[in-house]
């Protein structure tokens, strides 16, 4: 039978080591957040793969997978390849990731240690965890926006053997910044996926209201009204950062003229 714990916000006398936090600083910035969560994990507790999985309309979907040995890698895809074809159905992580769709996004989340010797299926031990030499996994369910429900699962192997309680204890200990740093990393994922998108509907609204405006420099002022600096956006559109301030000059004169917003705020609420 797993084990199943509420998490609440972080404690604020929790003290980790500096190599803890400085990975947990490192994770909103990183382009493979399981390698930087699992430096994290592993300052605190000995942990041999880190898997992050998303999970939406009961279907879970591999995000990212980390080993502490990098040539072990591929046991993350091929376990989860074996899991998602036969045994996810059987997860008891599956109801409550439905429970947590349903709930606004907060500080809490669930944290749950399942051993392998556990499982309800055999098949499903057989051939994931004896297969792999697996002891046990203890999971971080959380939602860090609403109806997007994510896992961090953390293995152990032979090799480290089962979490004791008191390593259990430190995890749950770490659970609660483990969920903010990877909240902070989804969020900033899913916002870098749709900028393109968004960009491209600023651009359109722009061509309607300033058509005076060029189709350079509505670029640059779609990208203003995301937030980009002159530095971003000068790297977005390949151009040198003095070419998007004259631009941005030439642009906000236009729209002054128009009556239009001419700053950085007046442009986000006229387009978003």
């Amino acid at each position: 039978m797993s084990a199943i714990w509420n998490l609440h916000p972080p404690r604020g006398d929790a003290v980790l080591p500096a190599t803890a936090v400085a990975a947990l600083l490192d994770v909103v910035s990183s382009p493979f957040c399981a390698d930087a969560l699992l430096r994290a994990v592993q300052a605190v507790v000995p942990v041999d793969y880190l898997s992050l999985v998303s999970i939406q309309r009961d279907l879970p979907e591999l995000v990212e997978g980390s080993a502490s040995r990098p040539h072990e890698r591929s046991v993350v895809t091929r376990c989860f390849g074996i899991y998602r074809r036969h045994y996810f159905r059987r997860d008891a992580i599956l109801p409550l990731a439905t429970q947590l769709h349903h709930q606004p996004a907060s500080d809490g989340g669930l944290a749950l240690h399942c051993r392998a010797d556990e499982l309800p299926d055999a098949g499903w031990r057989s051939d994931i965890y004896e297969q792999e030499h697996l002891t046990d996994r203890f999971t971080l369910l959380h939602a860090p926006s609403p109806g997007s429900v994510q896992a961090i699962h953390l293995y152990r192997d032979e090799r480290q053997g089962r979490f004791r309680s008191q390593e259990v204890a430190r995890l749950l200990d770490l659970a609660p910044l483990l969920r903010r740093a990877h909240a902070a990393w989804w969020t900033g994922s899913v916002a870098l996926n749709t900028r393109p998108a968004r960009v491209v509907e600023c651009e359109q609204r722009l061509q309607r209201i300033a058509p005076s405006l060029s189709a350079r420099e509505r670029s640059v002022c779609a990208r203003i009204a995301e937030g980009l600096s002159a530095k971003g956006i000068a790297a977005d559109l390949n151009v040198a950062p003095s070419t998007v301030i004259t631009l941005r000059k030439r642009a906000y004169q236009k729209l002054a003229d128009a009556r239009l917003p001419a700053n950085r705020l007046g442009l986000a609420q006229l387009l978003n």
